[in-house]
């Protein structure tokens, strides 16, 4: 079972979020992500991240340019094929949440003070 245990703090002068993730399998902690920007469901990017350094859902890593198009008949622009393969690599990741819910454990709480992440 992976356990994705994520707390975010919203922080009102500036309006900024952010969060803390901590993942395990089998109730072993493999990580930790501590006060990193991110709103929304961002956690899930960061825990997506701690997994692929742990070898499940990995990517190849590589500095190659790829041409690729964006969109239907507009200009063609050079990006490193990594953050193609990392991209990929986290759809499948969102993918296996959904088809295998029974296998993850998520948890996302809100806290009202910074040191509480």
């Amino acid at each position: 079972m992976i356990i994705i245990d994520a707390k975010r703090w919203f922080q009102t002068l500036y309006g900024n979020t952010y969060h803390s993730v901590r993942v395990y399998i089998d109730s072993k902690l493999i990580g930790e992500c501590l006060f990193t920007y991110g709103y929304g469901e961002q956690y899930l990017q960061s825990a997506f991240d701690i997994l692929a350094e742990n070898g499940i859902f990995p990517y190849e890593k590589t500095k190659e340019l790829v041409t690729v198009n964006k969109g239907q008949g507009t200009r063609e622009y050079q990006t490193p094929k990594e953050s193609i393969n990392k991209n990929e690599a986290y759809h499948q990741f969102i993918q296996d949440m959904r088809d295998n819910r029974d296998k993850y454990h998520i948890t996302c709480v809100d806290v009202s003070r910074r040191k509480d992440l």
